[in-house]
């Protein structure tokens, strides 16, 4: 049993290798053409190589560029990259937030923008409405992060809360051709809840945003600002964000990017070769994380127990995005978490491993893409005296995958494809 768990270990090792090689993959065919002067303006985690690929592509058109990143790798002498946090906003994102609306007031009227989001474009795309502070806006968004609510529940409300997301940005374009370039990183691949849709008009409502944090039990914890300019939304004095088909910009197309399934079938192409019958999830999850978990697990089994007619050795494939809902004060994010509560689930079981990680490499605010784990695992910590379920109860992940050696540590990837597990079973 121990030599095809470190052989299924080795196998998911690869893993990260295939998605980092899966990182500009993209073929863009964009309604330009050839004597068309292009602007360039991107946000997010994947911004940058969504920005080299289009680089690549329209090199000559390329009048002049600007990207909010958290890296800063040279991509030409005609874009510039400031910089941007996640996933909380900072005084610096909002500086690089108010460079964005700078540069797309000076472009010429008449010229062609392409403005590219990915996720994280939320974080990095922020400027707080009049009279509110950053700081008052992290408290929020910590709030929100660790709340258990949706990503969509999370942006309504985020939309409501800044200058600039919701369709806002779009209207300081109305003097342009727009083409708005979207990475999808959700379940469901909606535009106006990637990076809070800066260009796409929002159909949610004030109302709505002030429901969401009431049912999650923040609304009495926010600053006095903070609710007087919700309050402002829901009397009528701030005016709602940009609506689809009412404050539509004039000249705006959109182009849906979704790398999922390309990443999926080249993780298909390594595990069948390294002799796996392989299975994957047609529909995205989404939910609490010990949902997921659960999900994950019981597929598993089942091929364990023979209640599954995959033919074992039998290879699973997992992508959507999970909610946690912190309690205490421990450190992980949710590709952590849902590994931990995996190797409860399966301890003891016949060889079964499994990687879960954040496709962008980087799960919650920790250094680990997230972890890999088999049936050894939590036996082999209750020899050591580590007990998992104590770091479960303590939302303290993080610690557990350090202590036990089972981190996945692999730097940002440079895209954000949602998150993703992979379970190998003998």
């Amino acid at each position: 049993m121990k030599a095809k768990l470190e052989a299924q270990r080795e196998c998911l090792l690869k893993v990260p290798k295939i998605l980092v090689q899966s990182s500009g993959f993209y073929e863009f065919d964009l309604d330009i053409n050839k004597k068309e002067k292009i602007w360039i303006v991107a946000a997010g985690k994947g911004a940058l190589k969504i920005t080299q690929s289009l680089s690549k592509k329209y090199r000559e058109q390329i009048e002049d560029g600007l990207v909010i990143s958290q890296d800063s790798e040279f991509i030409s002498e005609k874009i510039q990259i400031f910089p941007g946090t996640h996933p909380l906003p900072t005084i610096e994102t909002v500086a690089s937030s108010y460079e964005v609306l700078d540069f797309i007031r000076k472009i010429p009227e008449g010229n062609t923008l392409i403005f590219c989001v990915t996720g994280g474009a939320t974080s990095m795309l922020t400027i707080p409405p009049f009279g509110i502070e950053i700081k008052e806006i992290q408290y929020l968004y910590k709030r929100l992060l660790n709340s258990g609510a949706s990503i969509q529940e999370m942006n309504i409300v985020r939309k409501h809360i800044c200058d600039i997301k919701g369709g806002k940005l779009a209207e300081y374009a109305s003097h342009l051709k727009l083409i708005t370039v979207v990475e999808s990183d959700i379940p469901g691949d909606d535009l106006s809840t990637i990076g809070s849709g800066p260009t796409i008009p929002d159909p949610s409502s004030f109302v709505e945003a002030v429901q969401i944090l009431k049912s999650l039990e923040i609304w009495e914890d926010l600053a006095i600002s903070i609710q007087e300019h919700f309050i402002c939304g829901l009397e009528g004095y701030i005016p709602e964000n940009p609506k689809p088909e009412v404050n539509e910009h004039p000249l705006h197309t959109t182009k849906l990017l979704s790398g999922k399934e390309l990443l999926k079938k080249r993780l298909k192409k390594l595990l069948v070769k390294e002799g796996y019958s392989v299975w994957s999830n047609e529909k995205n999850y989404f939910g609490d994380v010990q949902k997921v978990a659960k999900e994950i697990c019981g597929k598993a089994i089942s091929i364990v127990s023979g209640k599954d007619n995959l033919n074992k050795p039998a290879a699973l494939i997992f992508q959507g995005e999970s909610s946690v809902k912190v309690k205490e004060n421990g450190k992980g994010g949710r590709n952590q978490e849902l590994s931990l509560m995996a190797a409860i689930s399966i301890e003891g079981q016949h060889s079964i491993s499994i990687l879960s990680m954040d496709t962008d490499g980087i799960d919650g605010p920790t250094d680990a893409a997230g972890a890999i784990i088999n049936s050894n695992t939590t036996l082999i910590a209750r020899k050591n005296k580590l007990y998992p379920e104590n770091f479960l109860v303590d939302n303290n992940s993080y610690e557990f995958h350090e202590k036990a050696g089972t981190h996945l540590i692999t730097g940002r990837t440079g895209i954000n494809l949602m998150d993703i597990q992979v379970v190998l079973i003998e």
